[in-house]
């Protein structure tokens, strides 16, 4: 089978990394991305097989810079719509299109007319379950929650319907789709990978219990839940590690944090090692997430996971074959890591203290999280099970 995959993606997101594996199975066309070659190239992406359109990416850092995040979500329905209706024109010899949510409905249409399938890309929950959730907890923290744009979840429902196939990373975005009525035929479920050169094991430097955390210090990410736990698990010779970028939420989300709490900033990717190799745990307490690549990443460095319902490292912790044990409060232990309700800081504490106070089972999760590893969390693996669902679509 002549298979010729064309990404439609107006961002970045794992679609770089997903087109650079599907070159070198042969079977990329295009990626349509409103980013610069000499971005892609970044990926190992060769120029004739991308299609640059960055007018949107430009006007939108424009827009940023004028009028900050509210701005940018007002103009956010524009932006999309000029980059999705200027890509459907690039879609020519493609056998399969796969297109990320809210930038395809041009190309949908598109495929439609011309009967070429088409997969639908939602790496975060249903539309309406995420932006209940992170509406929810705004309000209950007392912040103003910067809406998204009504035409924007007007333009993912439509994708939604438009869409035979509906590709979701992981089992809590596949449930939100399914509690909103669609069926489980239509969901392809296929969790993210991460890139196991960049992310290995490594020698830890001090006897610090250190957590890390990799992400932007937002309500999203549930920042304020993960302080909280760490401050009551209290652990002798401690300290969280935060490292990302700072939102305006952040000093609200940082209260009751003392010095054993490190905000490190943005690290770029291939520094981020260095600081998953001289830690001891990996937590991430999000509110509302498709699959955060972070977590692949810490296991990889052999680090256990902490994560809540709602981040996607569940289907990582599911690659082994143990079965999970239920431990009380909502918490799920699993070989390499645990798994604890939203919103729940108690339970985060509660095994922080486990490991903590329990050297050899601490070990024990970092073995595990090194034999996921070799059962393979790569990018290589993500884009085999791609091609195979293309094949069965098409």
């Amino acid at each position: 089978m002549n298979m010729k995959v064309t990404i439609v993606v107006g961002g970045r997101w794992h679609a770089f990394d997903l087109a650079r594996e599907l070159h070198a199975s042969g079977v990329l066309h295009r990626l349509i991305t409103n980013y610069p070659k000499f971005k892609t190239r970044q990926w190992g992406i060769p120029d004739d097989k991308v299609v640059s359109l960055p007018l949107t990416l430009l006007l939108g850092k424009a827009v940023h810079q004028i009028g900050g995040e509210h701005l940018t979500m007002k103009s956010q329905a524009l932006l999309h719509n000029l980059f999705s209706h200027a890509a459907a024109r690039y879609l020519e010899g493609s056998t399969l299109i796969h297109g990320w949510s809210s930038f395809s409905e041009p190309s949908l249409l598109w495929a439609k007319q011309n009967s070429v399938p088409f997969l639908l890309e939602r790496s975060s929950s249903h539309i309406r379950v995420q932006c209940q959730l992170l509406k929810e907890e705004y309000h209950r923290l007392g912040l103003d929650w910067v809406e998204t744009h009504p035409e924007i979840v007007a333009q993912e429902l439509w994708e939604y319907d438009l869409a035979e196939r509906i590709a979701v990373p992981s089992l809590f975005v596949k449930r939100s789709f399914l509690a909103q009525g669609f069926s489980e035929q239509c969901l392809v479920h296929n969790p993210f990978g991460t890139n196991l050169k960049n992310f290995s094991l490594g020698s830890k430097q001090d006897n610090v219990f250190r957590v890390i955390y990799a992400g932007s210090l937002s309500v999203r990410k549930g920042i304020h839940y993960l302080v909280r736990a760490f401050m009551e698990a209290n652990i002798p010779n401690s300290e969280l590690c935060l490292v990302g970028g700072a939102t305006t939420e952040t000093p609200r989300l940082l209260a009751g944090a003392d010095e054993r709490v490190k905000c490190i900033g943005h690290v770029p990717q291939g520094q981020l090692a260095n600081y998953y190799r001289n830690s001891s745990v990996f937590v991430i307490g999000s509110i509302e997430e498709g699959l955060a690549c972070v977590q692949a990443q810490a296991l990889a460095c052999g680090l256990p996971l902490i994560c809540t319902t709602n981040t996607g490292g569940e289907d990582l912790l599911l690659m082994s074959s143990a079965e999970p044990i239920k431990l009380g409060r909502g918490v799920e232990e699993y070989a390499a890591g645990y798994v604890v309700p939203i919103k729940n800081s108690e339970a985060i504490a509660f095994v922080l203290k486990q490991l903590a106070a329990q050297p050899d089972l601490l070990k024990q999760k970092q073995q595990a999280a090194l034999e996921l590893r070799e059962q393979d969390l790569s990018w290589q693996r993500y884009a085999k099970q791609c091609i195979l669902e293309y094949q069965l679509i098409i």
